[in-house]
C-alpha cells in the first residue's frame, strides 16, 4: 500500500505539467502590441496611456471591427492615484474590451486625442476623427496631432 504523499504526488505532478497547455499570451494588449491573436469566445483587452490632465482621451474609430469576428464589449478608465483632492484629472489607462466571436481577420482603429486633435463623437455620435487644420497654418507637433492605432485581430477556432 502507498503512503498518502505518494498517492497525491502524480496527480500534482499531473497538474504542474498541465499548467502550461491551453491559450498562451496576454489577454491584455499594450500599445506597442498591434498583432492580437486569441481563440474564439475569448476576451481580450487593449490597453493604452490616457493623460486626461493634459486633455488626452481614446476613441474606437472608424472603420469599426468586422462585428463577424470582433465585439466590442465595453470601455473602462483606470486613474492612477486615489486623491480625490486633486484638481485637473490625472493620467492612468483606458481599457477597451473586446470578445472574439467568429474565425477571421479584422482590424481594430484607436484614435488618441491629444486636446483639440479630433472632432466628431461625443454625444452626437458619430466617428471620432483628426481635426481638420485650417489652410495656410502650420502642422501642429506631432505631439499635438491625433493618431490612430491599428491593431490586427486574428480569431481561430479553439
Amino acid at each position: 500500500m502507498r503512503s498518502i504523499p505518494t498517492r497525491l504526488a502524480l496527480p500534482l505532478l499531473l497538474m504542474s505539467a498541465l499548467t502550461g497547455c491551453g491559450p498562451t499570451g496576454p489577454t491584455t494588449y499594450e500599445v506597442g502590441e498591434k498583432k492580437v491573436e486569441v481563440d474564439r469566445g475569448e476576451e481580450f483587452t487593449l490597453s493604452v496611456p490616457v493623460d486626461t490632465a493634459m486633455g488626452e482621451w481614446w476613441h474606437l474609430t472608424s472603420p469599426k471591427p468586422d462585428a463577424a469576428v470582433v465585439d466590442s464589449i465595453g470601455k473602462d478608465e483606470k486613474l492612477d492615484g486615489d486623491d480625490d483632492d486633486e484638481v485637473g484629472g490625472s493620467s492612468g489607462t483606458d481599457l477597451f474590451q473586446f470578445k472574439a466571436v467568429g474565425k477571421g481577420t479584422t482590424k481594430i482603429r484607436l484614435i488618441e486625442c491629444p486636446r483639440g486633435a479630433c472632432a466628431g463623437g461625443g454625444g452626437a455620435g458619430g466617428a471620432v476623427t483628426p481635426s481638420p487644420v485650417p489652410s495656410g497654418s502650420p502642422a501642429p507637433d506631432k505631439k499635438y496631432r491625433a493618431t490612430v492605432h491599428i491593431y490586427t485581430v486574428t480569431v481561430k477556432q479553439p
